[in-house]
């Protein structure tokens, strides 16, 4: 039993083998237990909760698991975990990995043997224009290699303006990922895994700085035209269910199509541009006048 005071949260939480950002999380939320939900104890399966100070996200995007949480466990040490994501929820994580969104409480359980973590986030988004979406001026977005990106949108006539392409940037990426692929292949065959791994993280810093410049660059287009909405195909089956062989399942993991899939999104709302997703299936074959299929 608690008394719903600081005094009695400090009471409860002194006494429990948490880690120093896990106890201030939990001060915090034990009188709430009290007040709001009139609850007489904490569970021993209670949601471990952290504050912003002690939880990282960490992406290593040359990885088959991208993403990695350190867990504070205590203060000599803490625990470094892989993470498997919500894919509705990439544009949050690489908002965050950006430092454009500020990590709140998080909160840690397990549920049927699964663990999971509930991360808090915020930014700061621009209202987005009330128009209805016959008015909106829809923005054709591919994502691609030999041009990292391509845009096209209708002039006021429906015709197809002159595409945009971010060509130079796609043959930027094309070499730091080569490099990447033989250097640091090379590095672990002579028993170099440290040096690799720092090689490999400063070239994908380059990746992503490569991946962000152009991703803004693409929602400044969009605000550049009259009530838009951006149209990004949706691929993500193709690094879920497809497999290509060893080299071109390196190419796909190496593109990185859902960073910046993402990136495109979570920037574009940060402005109140609208993002809509679509089929890819015969987008290539169909005609922009009448639709039809060829």
């Amino acid at each position: 039993m608690y008394h719903a005071t600081q005094a009695g949260a400090n009471d409860v939480v002194v006494d429990s083998d948490l880690s120093g950002y896990a106890k201030n999380a939990l001060k915090k939320y034990v009188p709430q237990l009290k007040t709001t939900y009139n609850a007489g104890e904490l569970h021993d399966d209670h949601p471990v909760r952290f504050t912003n100070e002690g939880l990282r996200l960490d992406h290593k995007p040359e990885n088959a698991i991208e993403w990695y949480v350190k867990i504070p466990h205590h203060e000599d040490y803490h625990l470094w975990m892989p993470a498997q994501p919500n894919p509705e929820q990439r544009d949050w994580l690489e908002a965050l990995n950006a430092g454009d969104a500020e990590m709140g409480e998080s909160r840690l359980f397990e549920r049927d043997g699964t663990w999971y973590l509930h991360v808090t986030a915020t930014r700061d988004v621009e209202e987005r224009s009330e128009v209805s979406a016959e008015e909106r001026t829809p923005i054709g977005v591919d994502i691609g290699e030999a041009s990292l990106v391509t845009v096209c949108h209708r002039d006021d006539h429906g015709s197809p303006t002159s595409p945009e392409l971010w060509a130079d940037e796609g043959k930027t990426v094309r070499r730091l990922r080569k490099t990447h692929f033989t250097a640091t292949r090379r590095l672990q065959q002579r028993g170099s895994e440290r040096i690799a791994d720092s090689f490999g993280d400063d070239i994908w810093n380059q990746i992503d700085d490569v991946f962000h410049t152009v991703t803004s660059e693409v929602v400044e287009y969009a605000e550049s035209v009259e009530n838009p909405v951006l149209v990004l195909e949706d691929l993500t089956y193709i690094r879920e269910s497809m497999d290509y062989g060893e080299y071109m399942n390196r190419r796909l993991h190496g593109w990185g199509f859902a960073k910046l899939h993402a990136q495109i999104r979570y920037k574009a709302v940060e402005k109140g541009i609208p993002v809509e997703t679509v089929n890819p299936r015969n987008t290539s074959k169909e005609c922009h006048a009448c639709g039809e299929v060829r």
